[in-house]
């Protein structure tokens, strides 16, 4: 059992019980919750309030990193992962600008979108969603636009931009969300970038920006560090709330906005500092410079130099995601590990609910909860992107 459900107690149990409610409020005790200026800050201890847990899950199917099964369950580069009600699963492939589609077993149905300009072709694709429309929506950065597809792959349309697209767009109850970036010349190679945080309406135009970051960076020497700590990491809860973090911060904190940008929370959490050795360092970096490589379809831009300068200490935070329980999943760094695999609970009110560890999984760069499933996407030992079906036992 994963979460928490509501059940009968006998009473010949009822003095655990009592401890246990013992145990849990002291815990809570040290949780301090105070409102600022109308803003609610938590900060939590390291210690959540339930006992860590770690647990496996039932693999249902994977798909790719089988190369006897044919090249429609081979991938470059994953650049997204959609899963629909009815299980049917849309990679959405960097470097071919395709997406592929699978059925509720992890078969192979169809492929999407082609690279191109023209209508239902995509160039530079980036991500994978579907829109409040209940279609497919695709960033296509080269374009400047977003191309709509039905889950049957037919072109519906395209939204344009007067700049780069959103990326990792999220459905919401009146429109979608995204990541937008501006950038502005400083003379030279240097540019003065911004990532901002946006709403749209179902047409594209901006609602309201929840949050932005701007800093420096010389594009003949593009740090892709820079990049992975400003970029801002989000996730929608039940309430439409935004919870962002930064995943290279030596804070451990996550704002929680309200869909009218106003600031509704700040979760905090007290960590030590982690740092990784040598080896640990250098695999990091052959791992994100491998997988530029694959981006680019193995050509760097002529004349652009990109690097990777490692963050000494471990990630205290990844991608947030929004269970069926209504409880945030927080991706965390642990000692002496940096695979990923462990999450931080929090729920509605920002307390640090549970620590869990999947076992059997290495640095997913995609999560999603359908009913009792988990879909996630990672590499294989090798560096070739699968996707991962699990049954989760509720």
């Amino acid at each position: 059992m994963l979460l928490t459900t509501k059940r009968v107690i006998p009473f010949k149990n009822l003095a655990l019980t009592l401890l246990l409610v013992s145990v849990t409020a002291c815990q809570g005790a040290r949780i301090s919750m105070e409102e600022i200026d109308g803003v609610l800050h938590v900060t939590n201890p390291d210690e959540p309030l339930r006992p860590n847990m770690q647990i496996g899950f039932e693999e249902l199917f994977r798909i790719g990193g089988d190369e006897t099964a044919g090249d429609e369950y081979l991938f470059s580069y994953i650049g997204g992962i959609v899963t629909g009600a009815d299980h049917h699963t849309y990679v959405q492939v960097m470097g071919e600008d395709i997406v592929k589609a699978f059925d509720d077993e992890g078969r192979y149905i169809r492929t999407i979108g082609r690279q191109g300009q023209g209508p239902g072709e995509l160039s530079f694709a980036q991500g994978i969603n579907f829109g409040p429309d209940g279609n497919l929506w695709v960033p296509s950065r080269g374009s400047v636009r977003i191309v709509i597809f039905t889950p049957e792959g037919d072109f519906v349309k395209n939204i344009p931009f007067n700049m780069m697209p959103p990326i990792n767009i999220q459905t919401t109850a009146d429109g979608f969300m995204g990541l937008h970036s501006e950038s502005r010349g400083l003379g030279g190679s240097m540019l003065e970038m911004d990532f901002l945080l946006r709403r749209f309406d179902a047409e594209g135009d901006t609602l309201n920006t929840l949050s932005k970051s701007t800093f420096e960076i010389d594009y003949l020497d593009m740090q892709m560090g820079k990049f992975m700590e400003y970029a801002p990491l989000f996730a929608q809860d039940q309430e439409g709330r935004v919870w962002q973090c930064r995943s290279r911060s030596d804070l451990y904190r996550l704002n929680v906005w309200n869909p009218d940008g106003t600031l509704s929370m700040v979760v905090e959490k007290d960590v030590p500092v982690m740092p990784k050795n040598e080896e640990e360092i250098e695999e990091e970096r052959e791992l994100v410079l491998g997988i530029m490589q694959q981006i680019a379809g193995g050509q760097m831009p002529q004349g652009v130099d990109f690097d990777y300068d490692p963050d000494p200490n471990r990630a205290f935070l990844g991608y947030p995601y929004c269970d069926p329980e209504g409880l945030i999943w927080v991706q965390v760094g642990l000692p002496d590990s940096w695979d990923g695999n462990a999450f931080d609970l929090y729920d509605e009110r920002g307390r640090f609910v549970q620590r869990i560890v999947i076992e059997g999984v290495k640095v997913p760069t995609y999560l999603q909860f359908v009913g009792d499933r988990l879909y996630l996407a990672e590499t294989d030992p090798e560096g070739i992107p699968q996707i991962i079906a699990y049954r989760i036992d509720r």
